[in-house]
């Protein structure tokens, strides 16, 4: 499971389960393409960062959670289709 934050003030964060017969740890942090971003601070001043990019939405950051099997995750509110578009 990957959480990935938005892009934006608020912190919500998007959640990405990832079949581990299809992808690795490494494979599906893959899946998001970074892609570089300036933010302004104080005075004006601007700071790169890195944000990454997956399937047309940026992040701000991302966490990879661990491995859940199906049942948890379906207690967590996934459905079935959810846990089968990756």
């Amino acid at each position: 499971m990957i959480s990935a934050k938005r892009m934006d003030w608020d912190t919500i964060y998007d959640y990405f389960p990832f079949p581990t017969d299809k992808y690795s740890k490494e494979d599906a942090l893959n899946q998001f393409i970074p892609v570089q971003r300036e933010t302004m601070k104080n005075k004006g001043n601007g700071y790169p960062f890195t944000a990454y990019e997956f399937q047309g939405e940026e992040y701000y950051s991302l966490v990879y959670d661990g491995t859940f099997d199906e049942e948890y995750l379906l207690n967590q509110g996934f459905s079935k289709e959810d846990l089968n578009d990756y």
